[in-house]
């Protein structure tokens, strides 16, 4: 659905006439026609015409603003071209691609994010994960931690990460039907879950079929979903230090809840180098583990 002259008018800050002018002597933009004749401007007419407003603003003239902003265009497009090709091509490192990747993000620009993600699309699924998209959240959480970056930012870069990996782990349909189930929650409390997403991805690479539960699960809620799917493992991030007694009250209750065969691991950089409660059945996987099949 697009926008009436009026809106536009108001969106952009100028008068209708001065919309029609533009249109009419520029060119600037062609917005459809209704069945009843009236404009419909898209949203990207609206964004070019609130650019050619800014540099009117800064003191350009409308015939200079106008060609100002078409060679800004012709280049951004040039360059996004090259850009596309260098990333399918492997031209950019690894290094190189997640700092693209990150600024992009930090300055709101999906489109050129989701440039980037349309070239890796021939790399493989983990590899994504672990060489691209992880390093960009590392890095990204560091620097929101140092108060380098503003919460906003840090929000759009993690929304746009796991609406990638969350499309991967949809497009191999959470596993193939008939595969073993992996229950993949997060501990009570915990809001962040692109880690765990990262670990349903490669336990359905590896045949798992996922049983996706998310972030922040209580611990009676995830007790019953266990016994109800008897599922062949379950998988439990933590991200936020815990007491011993608290990991040594919820592994016990997850254990006595989960049928005898299961595998049942909590993992993260929550879960303690030393000192996590040894319980029979439960593996313990830190920051500086991995999670094997």
């Amino acid at each position: 659905m697009g926008y009436r002259i009026k809106s536009v008018a108001d969106l952009v800050g100028v008068p209708r006439n001065t919309l029609l002018a533009w249109e009419r002597r520029y060119g600037l933009v062609t917005p459809e026609r209704q069945d009843n004749g009236y404009r419909e401007y898209s949203a990207n007419d609206v964004a070019r015409l609130r650019k050619l407003k800014a540099l009117i603003d800064a003191g350009h003239r409308v015939g200079e603003a106008v060609s100002l902003l078409s060679e800004r265009e012709d280049a951004r497009s040039a360059q996004q071209v090259d850009d596309l090709h260098r990333v399918q091509t492997g031209a950019f490192g690894d290094d190189a691609l997640t700092q693209r990747l990150r600024e992009a993000l930090l300055r709101f620009d999906r489109d050129s994010a989701d440039r980037i993600a349309a070239g890796l699309e021939t790399r493989p699924y983990r590899d994504r994960v672990e060489h691209i998209y992880f390093p960009v959240l590392r890095v990204v959480g560091e620097r929101w931690a140092a108060g380098e970056i503003n919460v906003s930012q840090e929000h759009f870069a993690s929304a746009w990460c796991r609406e990638k990996m969350m499309a991967m782990l949809m497009a191999l349909g959470h596993g193939p039907q008939g595969g073993p189930v992996a229950l993949c929650a997060g501990f009570p409390g915990e809001r962040h879950e692109l880690g765990l997403l990262g670990v349903a991805i490669q336990l359905a690479l590896q045949g798992y079929r996922i049983s996706w539960l998310g972030a922040d699960v209580p611990t009676d809620d995830l007790a019953q979903a266990v016994r109800q799917e008897a599922p062949a493992m379950v998988c439990i991030s933590v991200l936020q230090p815990r007491t011993r007694a608290e990991f040594q009250a919820y592994a016990q209750q997850l254990r006595e809840a989960a049928p005898t065969g299961t595998r049942v691991v909590i993992g993260g950089v929550g879960v303690p180098e030393k000192g996590a409660p040894a319980i029979e059945g439960i593996e313990w996987i830190s920051q500086s583990g991995r999670l094997d099949s």
